[in-house]
This record gives C-alpha cells, structure tokens and sequence, in this order.
C-alpha cells in the first residue's frame, strides 16, 4: 500500500478506535482466561492488570497521535493535580512505586477524558467476548467445586473482587445489544457470583438484575407482574452470598478491621487535612501497620516495615486519606460528568457508577482497571450509537484515499466501521 494513502486513512478515521486496539483488548481478556481454566485453585499466570493497563496507555498514546482532543481543560487540571502530588514524592525521594499505587485513579481519569467524542466499533465482538468470559469463568467454578469441594474461591482472571466488577460492567453495557440472549447471560452471571462467594461481587450482580429488570419492555399484564417479582428473586443471590460467608467465619469482617484502622489514623485530622488528605505518600503509624500485619503483600516495597493506605483496600478510605474529600469527589464526579457528556445513557451511566461505587466500598474501586475498564468502552459505544455528521457519514461510505484525493467504495460493513 502507497504510504501516503496509508496515512489518508489514518487521518481521515481518526475518531474510531483502531483495529489493532481492539483485537489487542480482545486477545489480552480472552487469551488470559483459556490459559487460566485448567489452573484450579489459583488465579491465570497472565498479567492481566498489567495487560489492561498497558492497554489504557496504548489508548492514550493513539488518541495523541490522531484526532483532535475535545476535554482539553479538564486534562490541563488533572494533570495540574497530579504534578502537585507527584512533585512533593520526588522531591522527598519517596518510593515512587507506591505512589503509582496510589494515584491510578487519575490516571483512569485522564483515559477517560481522551475518550470523549472517539468511537469503538462494532459491539458484536465485544457481545461474544463477555459471553466467552463469563462461561469460562462459570466452567472454571464449577470444576473448582467438583475438585476442591465448596468454598474455594476460583477467580478466572484474577480475585472475584475485581473480575467479577468486570464481568458486571461488561454485561452492563453490552445488555441491550444482546435480544434475547440477555437474561441468560444474566443468570450465568447470578450463579457465576455463587460460585464466587464474593460479597461486593454479588452487589455487582444485583445492581446487573435491576438495571436488566428495568430495561425490559414487558408487552402483557402477566409479564409485567412477573418483572416485579423476579426483583426480590434476584435480590435473593446477594443476600444468600452474604449469608453463607458469615456463617462459614466467625472472625471479624476484614473491611470492619481496616475502618477501625483507619479511624485511628484520622482521629486527629483537622478540617483542612479531611478536605485535600494527607500529605503525598504519607505511611500509617507502625501500630496501624501492626494491626495490619497479616497483609504485609501490600507493605511498602522497600521492604522497611512501612505500609500506605493501600493497606486499607477499600478504595474510598484510601482516596480519603491520601486526597481527602476534594479527591472522593473528583474522582466521583469527573467519571460521571465525562459519561453523561459522552452521551451514556443515564440508567446505564447510573449502573457502572454504582458498581464501581459498591466496589470501591471493599476493594480498589476506580483504582482497578477492572472497574473502569466498562466506563471507558460505554464512553466509546455511546459515541457509535450517535448520528454521525456529514463528514464522517463521508468517510464511512470511503476509505483509502490517495494524496491527490482518488477514493474507493468499501462494502457496508467496512464502510461503517474503519480501523
């Protein structure tokens, strides 16, 4: 192929996702969980958190190469905030390990911000990836069961905790593409969170349920009546889910040791400290630490003893200590205002906020790519389903046009959705 018209048709489909990217995400999730199947008792050898996020950075990276960036002000600010953080770990030569730690949140948020106004592609790839996920995952389960007896928990990808997030935002967003196909996917999701025994999980599920219960369009009485009592019967999966884990322990919540923790670590925080957190890269006191000694994976990676709020797991007490309110609500509002801009649909915006919210309660919340990973595909299949204008209704009917401007006519299917 001529290079100039190579690039011709770079420039010209540059607000669609490229082929390249796509199949990449696809081959990462998809590749992770059938090499993960036969390990029974222990999570996939992938890299998966990696893999994700080495694809959030190839995203941004071909979103600065092509295209025009429409949410430049709210760049220049988060990238204003991380200097500000970053700047005070540097000039202390803190472990910037921890620090990366810390603060992927923002990161997620400035992905989000470069996806504004770019567009995906065709959904059906991404409809037969969360089927292919969710029956590994549920296979996974059962031969876990069969082998190793009740109360093991599988984990395809990685700990339910987050994978389960995933599956859930992905069922999220590809659910009204999905006919009739929907509620089955659905129930393989309800008895996946079974399997699992994964408490935010099973809140993931039920706030799946209710969106599904919501988007149907029951036509008869009867089916009407039968929406309405099929909500306390899904509601009934996270309530059994909660049930059994407090029955199989009588030790104390772990999420409730981690408040307590963190609310002697706060107790003489002033008004200004619970506003903008602490100061960057702050450790806990060695009795907090202590307290926590039975996670020392999450202990600081210099190896001196010291441990960082991502000690405490649940993503709201962690961002509260280290960016305080202003940073809760930044990274709260910033994900929803960018979706409602984007155009997501408010129930569905309303939904993957919610499980991430449910999420960040006990785990990493919007500091996993697990969790934002969704929101940053609705952003870009919000944009599929928009009219396009006369310029890109132009490129879709052409592709391949050489530097003195000659065209040529591509079948449909390619013509509506370029690399």
């Amino acid at each position: 192929m001529d290079p100039r018209t190579w690039l011709a048709g770079w420039r010209k489909n540059d607000l669609f996702v490229p082929a390249f990217m796509r199949g990449f995400l696809y081959t990462v999730l998809m590749g992770s969980a059938i090499v993960s199947v036969p390990f029974i008792g222990t999570y996939g050898p992938a890299p998966i958190t990696a893999f994700l996020d080495a694809w959030v950075i190839a995203f941004i990276l071909v979103c600065l190469s092509r295209g025009k960036v429409q949410t430049k002000l709210i760049l220049v600010a988060l990238a204003a905030y991380l200097l500000a953080s970053v700047i005070p770990v540097l000039a202390n030569w803190g472990p910037f390990e921890e620090f990366l730690r810390a603060y992927r949140w923002v990161f997620y948020l400035v992905a989000f911000a470069f996806a504004m106004g770019r567009k995906w592609g065709p959904v059906e790839p991404l409809i037969k990836v969360t089927w292919g996920l969710l029956g590994l995952a549920t296979l996974k389960g059962l031969l876990t069961l069969v082998i190793l007896g009740p109360g093991q928990r599988p984990g395809l990808l990685v700990e339910s905790n987050f994978e389960l997030a995933l599956f859930s935002g992905l069922l999220l967003i590809v659910y009204r593409h999905m006919a009739r196909s929907g509620p089955w996917a659905l129930g393989l999701l309800g008895l996946l969170s079974i399997l699992a025994g994964s408490r935010s999980g099973a809140v993931a599920f039920a706030i799946v349920a209710i969106y599904a219960i919501i988007l149907a369009r029951p036509v008869h009485r009867l089916t009407r009546y039968l929406r309405v009592l099929a909500i306390p019967v899904l509601l009934g999966v996270p309530i059994a889910i909660f049930t059994m884990r407090a029955l199989a322990t009588s030790l104390p919540i772990d999420r409730l040791r981690f408040l307590t923790v963190f609310i002697d670590e706060t107790r003489g925080w002033t008004w200004v400290t619970w506003l903008i957190g602490t100061p960057p890269l702050t450790p806990l006191s060695s009795e907090g630490c202590e307290q926590l000694s039975f996670y020392q994976s999450l202990f600081s990676f210099a190896g001196d003893g010291a441990c960082y709020s991502v000690i405490f797991h649940a993503f709201f007490l962690r961002v509260i200590f280290d960016a305080g309110v202003i940073g809760l609500l930044i990274s709260l509002l910033v994900p929803w205002y960018l979706m409602r801009r984007a155009r997501v649909q408010f129930m569905l915006a309303g939904a993957l906020m919610l499980v991430a919210i449910s999420n960040g309660l006990s785990v990493s919340g919007f500091n996993s790519p697990f969790v934002t990973m969704p929101i940053l595909l609705a952003m870009l299949l919000a944009a599929d389903n928009q009219r396009p204008n006369s310029a890109e209704r132009a490129d879709q009917r052409t592709d391949g046009a050489s530097a003195e401007g000659l065209t040529a006519t591509l079948p449909r299917e390619r013509a509506r959705w370029p690399n």
